[in-house]
C-alpha cells in the first residue's frame, strides 16, 4: 500500500521571510518568487496559517511575487489579547500594513480564503483599494455586511441567525464561540484533521497543521466572536470598484452558494465562478486555485489592454 505524500515536504519553501509592524503587532510575512514580478497577496483564515497557501505559492512563484502572512495571534505572528484588536478594519489595517510594506508603489493581486476572504473584503471596500488593489479572488468566504443586508431583505433576521447558529457548520468553520479552554479540549488536532477528512474528503496527510495550533485557535475564535454577529446584524453598505473573482464552491458544506448573490449589488466588477469543490480548495485543489488567481489576472490585463488600443 502506497502513503499518501505529505503537501508540505512536495512544496517550495519561501524565498524571504521578514517581520511587518502593524498597529501594535508583529506580523510574520513570507514570499516566494522575483521581487520584480506582479506582487500577489494570499490571506489565510481562521485556526490555519500561511502554510495552507504552501502549495499554491509555489505553482505561482514563476509568474508572480507571492506573498503570505500569518494572521495576528496565528502562526508566527505576536498575538493580542483584546477582542477589539481583532475587528474587520484592525485586520484590514493589518493587511494595508503588509503591503505598504512589501509593495509600496505597486497594486497588489489578493486571493483570501475562508475568513481570509472575508478579511479582505472588508480590505478592498476601503478606499485605500482604489490606488492598493488590483483584483481580488474570493475563495469560501462572503462579505459579512452584504450578506447581512440580504438576510435582512429575505426575512427576519433574528429568524435567519437563529437557523444560521442552529448550524453546526458555522461553528466548526469559525472555531465556533465556546470559551477558548473548552475549544483547545474539543478541537485538537485529530479533531481538526478529522473534520477535514470526513467533510472535505481530504486525506489526513493533506491537512497541514501548524505547532502554533493552539494560539491558532484562540485568535480564529476571537475574529468569530468579533466579527460574525456585529455585521451580520448591524450590516454596513460596503461598495468597491476593484475587480473581484468570487469562487463558489458548490459542494462546501459551510458556506450555502446561496450567500455569494448578497455581493452582486455591490461590486462594480464582478466575476462567479462555480464549482463541484469542497470548502480546502488551497489544500484540495491547489492546482485549480492556482490556474483561476492567473487567469482572473491574465482576462483583466486583455481587458484593460483592449480600452487602451481604443
Amino acid at each position: 500500500m502506497t502513503e499518501q505524500p505529505d503537501i508540505i515536504e512536495t512544496t517550495r519553501r519561501p524565498d524571504r521571510e521578514s517581520t511587518v509592524s502593524a498597529a501594535g503587532t508583529e506580523l510574520a510575512v513570507f514570499e516566494w518568487g522575483d521581487r520584480g514580478a506582479e506582487p500577489l497577496v494570499l490571506v489565510h483564515g481562521v485556526t490555519d496559517t500561511h502554510q495552507v497557501w504552501a502549495e499554491v505559492a509555489t505553482l505561482l512563484a514563476d509568474g508572480f511575487r507571492v506573498i503570505t502572512y500569518d494572521l495576528r495571534g496565528h502562526g508566527r505572528s505576536a498575538n493580542s489579547a483584546a477582542m477589539r484588536d481583532y475587528r474587520l478594519e484592525r485586520l484590514a489595517a493589518d493587511f494595508y500594513a503588509v503591503v505598504d510594506a512589501v509593495s509600496p508603489r505597486r497594486p497588489v493581486h489578493v486571493c483570501g480564503h475562508g475568513w481570509g476572504a472575508v478579511q479582505a473584503w472588508e480590505a478592498v471596500c476601503d478606499p485605500r483599494a482604489n490606488n492598493r488593489v488590483a483584483s481580488f479572488t474570493a475563495i469560501s468566504g462572503p462579505n459579512l455586511d452584504h450578506v447581512g443586508m440580504l438576510l435582512r431583505d429575505i426575512a427576519s433576521p433574528s429568524r435567519q441567525l437563529h437557523r444560521l447558529a442552529a448550524d453546526p457548520s458555522w461553528l466548526l468553520r469559525g472555531a465556533g464561540s465556546a470559551p477558548a479552554a473548552a475549544q483547545r479540549i474539543a478541537y485538537p488536532p485529530r479533531v481538526r484533521s478529522w473534520l477535514i477528512e470526513r467533510l472535505g474528503g481530504v486525506p489526513r496527510a493533506y491537512a497541514p497543521i501548524a505547532a502554533t495550533w493552539r494560539a491558532d485557535l484562540v485568535a480564529g475564535s476571537r475574529i468569530v466572536r468579533a466579527n460574525l454577529l456585529h455585521h451580520l446584524l448591524r450590516p454596513r453598505q460596503r461598495q468597491t470598484a476593484v475587480p473581484v473573482q468570487m469562487v463558489v464552491d458548490t459542494t462546501d458544506v459551510f458556506v450555502p452558494p446561496f450567500l455569494y448573490d448578497s455581493s452582486a449589488p455591490w461590486v462594480d466588477r464582478l466575476w462567479r465562478c462555480a464549482i463541484p469543490a469542497d470548502h480546502w480548495l488551497p489544500v484540495t485543489e491547489p492546482l485549480l486555485v492556482a490556474e483561476a488567481i492567473a487567469n482572473f489576472v491574465e482576462d483583466l490585463h486583455a481587458a484593460d489592454a483592449t480600452i487602451h488600443r481604443r
